[in-house]
């Protein structure tokens, strides 16, 4: 589970962070004058995608201890949906 939430937390989140870099090279060299707006929204897409990788990690982490699942865990994710959807009876 643990690999799994640091992969989908820390792929948007080093994506972030490498974009600001790139974005105050670029405006430090004077290669491209970066309007503000664009860091702003990069940030805020690659950082939301970051805090949403904790709620997905978690889901598609099979609650079986003795299944190994896949790399990504997508079909267990659709199970745990679906699980945490029903409604009791």
């Amino acid at each position: 589970m643990i690999p799994r939430i640091l992969f989908y937390v820390g792929v948007p989140l080093v994506f972030g962070f490498a974009l600001l870099q790139v974005f105050g090279l670029l405006k430090e060299g004077g290669f491209w004058d970066v309007p503000i707006w664009l860091p702003f929204s990069t940030t805020f897409l690659t950082f939301g995608a970051s805090a949403l990788g904790i709620a997905i990690g978690s889901l598609s982490t099979s609650l079986d201890a003795e299944k190994e699942g896949s790399l990504l865990g997508l079909e267990q994710l659709e199970k745990n949906w679906d699980e945490m959807w029903k409604e009791e009876d």
